[in-house]
């Protein structure tokens, strides 16, 4: 096996944030598989692995996916759906509690009582992440859905160092004690085998779905069981655009990627700049806030960091994959499906809580969520890339596109370049390793400069380079390949 932040390889690679999920999908390369089924595995064993970041429970799976069989592209939208109970009013909307840096006050300017969007069984939508994993192998996945599983199985059993997850529990330490007292990983191995032996469907018309909707029953929330079972992913033609050439395929919305083709779309009309140079980023900082302002509308609003994971993966047949996976935000909902080792994500948090808007709750609806798998496809190479971030995916994901387009960058460059983040006016985010000579011309323009933890998160690609006639990938952490 071949490993590191950027890897060349002539059967398969996979991309993602944890090193142990990489491997994960690389191996089954070794055994026969393609890049669907190294990324469904890649994905399983990020769930075992980050599961503040996503979980089985997860909300949504989202990619975009090459069949190099038949030279096609597919869009797969496996994102929560609300419960045919939920209403739009169903949330008690008040003024931003002062002080307050919760989802409700930082991204929709309110509070809800009891953050009852946010945290515990009203927060649960139908979970995406299964369904979108499942339907993709099982519509161009080779090797049997159990030696997908097994890699998520045995990283159960050979035990893990959750020193990582420990941090993200001790942000989330109240909500994930009033609701994930009953969590235990140890249920998580029986979980996925049952899962490997049933089939992934058993999570939502099986004995896993059963679980989950008597949990939320019973604490009060409104999925039910019909809700679940009538849940499927779409795989249609993905939104597609153009950026100076190349042809950038996304996930349909709400997924958040056809907003980065509208801002590509503006970008695309003026000539290229260098990098280095204050009209490059200017330029680039205008596109995002007109962009963001069509998203969000007069909407004033800020950004929270969430937990999200991307996957990407390409073999020699000429398959690729773009997949994000979320909980949304840490642990998602908080809430522990007892006995099973789940934690359910917080769909129902994507919608705003405010009634009478588009992206305000529903029965059946999509909310509207950030998440930015593409592919770019440029005449001597394939790339599949995305982000791990909330809001900042869709303004970073810009920024990949005009690298490795602009600049020809990797997936590895375009992920450690520096980024810069602007919602509907200030401030202008910039992230550590931003050259400090254009920060300050930045700021001497009027802009007030911000410099967070990261602008977004961790980031990874996979290629396919016909000049080298092999594969690439790379990104912020691992790759792994053959």
């Amino acid at each position: 096996m071949i490993e590191g932040t950027e890897i060349v390889a002539s059967t398969g690679v996979v991309a993602t944030g944890p090193a142990e999920a990489a491997r994960v999908g690389a191996l089954l390369y070794e055994n026969g598989g393609n890049a669907f089924d190294a990324a469904a595995a890649a994905c399983l064993a990020c769930t075992v692995i980050e599961p503040q970041a996503v979980d089985l429970g997860g909300y949504v799976a989202a990619g975009v996916v090459l069949d190099g069989k038949k030279g096609r592209l597919w869009s797969i939208d496996a994102n929560s759906i609300g419960p045919m109970a939920a209403r739009e009013d169903m949330f008690e909307v008040m003024p931003p509690e002062p002080g307050k840096l919760g989802i409700n006050e930082i991204e929709y300017n309110c509070s809800v009582r009891g953050d009852v969007n946010i945290y515990g069984p009203l927060a649960v939508g139908v979970p995406g992440f299964v369904a979108g994993v499942g339907a993709m192998h099982d519509r161009w996945g080779r090797l049997p859905w159990p030696d997908v599983v097994g890699g998520a199985r045995e990283l159960v059993a050979h035990g893990l160092n959750d020193s990582q997850i420990r941090a993200s529990y001790e942000i989330k330490r109240e909500p994930m004690a009033r609701y994930g007292a009953a969590w235990n990983r140890a249920d998580l191995a029986r979980t996925l085998a049952r899962l490997a032996d049933a089939g992934w469907r058993d999570f939502y018309t099986g004995e896993i779905g059963r679980a989950i909707c008597d949990c939320v029953a019973s604490r009060g929330g409104i999925l039910t069981c019909e809700d679940m079972a009538a849940f499927a992913p779409r795989i249609t033609e993905p939104i597609a655009g153009h950026y100076r050439g190349a042809a950038i395929y996304t996930a349909i919305a709400p997924n958040g990627g056809f907003s980065v083709l509208d801002a590509l779309g503006e970008l695309g009309q003026e000539p290229p700049r260098g990098v280095d140079t204050i009209e490059y980023w200017e330029q680039t900082a205008q596109a995002l806030q007109r962009m963001w302002r069509r998203r969000l509308g007069s909407t004033v609003a800020g950004t929270t960091p969430h937990g999200t994971i991307h996957v990407a993966a390409a073999d020699r047949e000429g398959n690729l994959v773009s997949m994000t996976i979320s909980q949304g935000g840490l642990f998602g909902s908080c809430l522990a499906v007892p006995g099973t080792g789940i934690i359910l994500a917080h769909g129902m948090c994507r919608f705003d809580p405010h009634p009478g808007l588009e992206n305000s709750p529903g029965p059946g609806k999509r909310p509207l969520n950030n998440v930015c798998p593409l592919i770019v496809r440029l005449p001597d190479r394939d790339i599949a890339i995305g982000a791990r971030g909330g809001r900042r995916i869709v303004s970073v994901a810009v920024q990949f596109v005009q690298r490795i387009v602009d600049h020809g960058a990797t997936a590895r460059t375009a992920a450690a370049a520096p980024r810069i983040h602007m919602l509907t006016g200030e401030p202008l985010e910039i992230s550590a390793n931003f050259d400090p000579a254009l920060r300050d011309r930045l700021a001497a323009l009027g802009h007030h400069i911000t410099v967070p933890n990261e602008v977004a998160g961790a980031a990874h690609g996979a290629e396919i380079v016909k000049s080298l006639g092999g594969l690439r990938a790379g990104g912020n952490t691992w790759a792994a390949g053959f």
